[in-house]
């Protein structure tokens, strides 16, 4: 009895591995499969009835009396193209043609195919839609029924695809009175103790820093001239006389001005305005006046003696000097062009 319970064992164990063998022979042989779709174009126009070529690459060949079946979802209006598709498979043989019914257009085969497993099959369909992403899905139905493939692609109507990407850009101008090394801002300048021998000097940097499209401009004015007292163009014996135009300041013979350097700034030029463009230039009293003008923008945040424009304050006695504290108040105005 036990030998006889084992060999039952046995005989039910071997049936068992046979059938799964048996199974897993029979999934092997499916070849029903998922293919790629293109869709062209795959962008439309909203609410336009748009011819559209369905494409895919088919696993084998279709025979006649096989049917590929392109659905469209709800709210597509799908209709046979002007020209319906025959020749689906490009070989310049009519193979059938296509019929539409509610959301599905289905095309029969009247003929086999000769490249349609290798160069695949196109058909065309009309589509129009409301603005939106629409799921276009297919299947097909051939002699064997494992060899039927299926797909899908989304078609593109309107700009539900789209992503619009906005920034803005806020003006910005700012202005600091730099040393003539750019070692610090700074608002002073001083000229020291004047000499009938020497052409006392002092300076500084004009920074601008903008994003304006057109640049920007810096006037200058003064609140009178390099003076003892008063105020504004005040008697020659209370003041340092201002040089003449198209001369420079010369030891020995009284005279005040300034020296203008421009210079350049990132992505662009600083350009001195009309007498400041040469020689030493008398400095306006009450009325502002253009020094130079920048165009492009600087480099923001940037300090640095290629990016500023450099003011010289040069002065000289004579004999007849007086003596005494001269002052003088320059301001500078900033406008820009955004």
């Amino acid at each position: 009895m036990y030998t006889q319970r084992v060999q039952v064992h046995t005989t039910i164990a071997l049936f068992y591995i046979l059938s799964v063998i048996t199974f897993i022979g029979a999934i092997g042989t499916v070849h029903a499969a998922g293919v790629a779709v293109t869709v062209a174009p795959s962008t439309l126009t909203a609410s336009t009835p748009t011819d559209v070529t369905f494409s895919y690459t088919a696993s084998v060949d279709y025979a006649n009396t096989n049917t590929v079946s392109i659905v469209a979802p709800a709210g597509v209006t799908i209709a046979n193209c002007t020209s319906g598709t025959t020749d689906a498979d490009g070989d310049s043989t009519p193979d059938g043609s296509g019929s539409v019914a509610s959301q599905t257009y289905t095309y029969t085969f009247t003929a086999s195919t000769t490249t349609a497993d290798t160069t695949g099959v196109d058909f065309c369909i009309n589509l129009s839609a409301a603005t939106g992403n629409y799921g276009i899905t297919f299947t097909d139905s051939k002699t064997v029924s494992s060899n039927n493939d299926y797909g899908g692609a989304l078609v593109y109507v309107g700009s539900a695809n789209v992503v619009n990407v906005s920034a803005q850009v806020q003006p910005a101008l700012s202005f600091v009175i730099r040393t003539s090394d750019d070692t610090g801002n700074t608002n002073t300048c001083a000229l020291g103790t004047l000499s009938l021998v020497t052409v006392n000097t002092c300076a500084y940097r004009l920074k601008v820093t903008t994003n304006a499209a057109s640049g920007f401009t810096i006037q200058v004015n003064s609140d009178g001239d390099l003076r003892k007292s008063g105020s504004g163009n005040v008697a020659d014996n209370l003041d340092i006389d201002l040089v003449a135009e198209n001369s420079t300041v010369a030891s020995g013979t009284e005279g005040y001005g300034i020296a203008l350097t421009g210079g350049s700034i990132t992505g662009g030029t600083v350009t001195e305005s009309g007498d400041f463009s040469d020689d030493d230039t008398p400095l306006p009293i009450s009325s502002a006046t253009n020094l130079l003008t920048g165009s492009g923008t600087n480099n923001p945040g940037t300090t640095d003696t290629t990016n500023t424009a450099l003011v010289t304050h040069r002065a000289a006695m004579d004999g007849d000097t007086t003596t005494g504290n001269y002052t003088q108040q320059v301001t500078y105005t900033v406008s820009a062009t955004f």
